[in-house]
């Protein structure tokens, strides 16, 4: 089953320019960019030291983005959790900055024991079809599935839908990840590139990570 992954040169450029630590010293990773197709796979991969509750949130619908879905993989891509909407308003730290996030944002605690894990986002309501990653996701191979699901008016090319009448749907993301020893954006292996850079094809997103050590 085909997915529809962000453009190679966007994954490179984000990893490249800013590679995750290799210190094992607990720290919080902010990661925000822009989709380019309605049914995109964004994946990150960070590290778990020793077991303990670890933080992943959203704070792109707040702030205007995208309706975001979150699921948890481990090392051999079987699914650990997932999650809609976190129902949490508020605003929440992360490397001494507060970003706010409203109730469809993604936002749980979950106890993980210590290992490397991958985070999957989508956009709603693009989901997991199973208990492995490979398995794929409901709008594989639909680029445009908001429209074509009647979720709105257009008021972007490729992100044309709304939840409601006063909240449309733009192409950002931004997520954060605390308390672990490591993260960054997944790179494909070298004989996946050709793939990868066919389906991700046409134009360069600029993903922007982000990440700070706490004060």
């Amino acid at each position: 089953m085909r997915h529809s992954f962000l453009p190679l040169a966007a994954v490179l450029s984000a990893f490249l320019l800013f590679p995750g630590s290799s210190s094992a010293a607990i720290q919080d990773f902010d990661f925000s960019g822009n989709f380019q197709n309605d049914n995109d796979v964004l994946l990150l991969n960070f590290t778990v030291g020793t077991q303990s509750n670890i933080t992943i949130f959203s704070s792109s619908w707040d702030d205007g983005g995208f309706d975001p879905i979150l699921a948890i993989w481990d090392s051999a891509g079987i699914f650990v959790t997932g999650q809609d909407d976190g129902g949490n308003v508020g605003s929440t730290l992360s490397n001494g900055v507060l970003y706010d996030h409203g109730t469809w944002d993604s936002y749980f605690s979950v106890n993980l024991a210590s290992g490397s894990y991958t985070a999957s986002i989508t956009q709603y309501d693009n989901f997991w079809n199973g208990n492995n990653l490979s398995d794929g996701f409901t709008h594989d191979g639909n680029p445009n599935f908001t429209f074509d699901l009647g979720f709105g008016g257009a008021t972007q090319p490729m992100f044309n839908g709304v939840w409601d009448s006063i909240d449309p749907r733009t192409s950002a993301w931004a997520f954060h990840i605390l308390d672990v020893e490591d993260a960054g954006v997944v790179i494909p292996e070298p004989a996946t590139f050709i793939v990868w850079s066919l389906l991700g094809a046409i134009g360069v997103a600029a993903g922007l990570y982000r990440r700070r050590r706490a004060a």
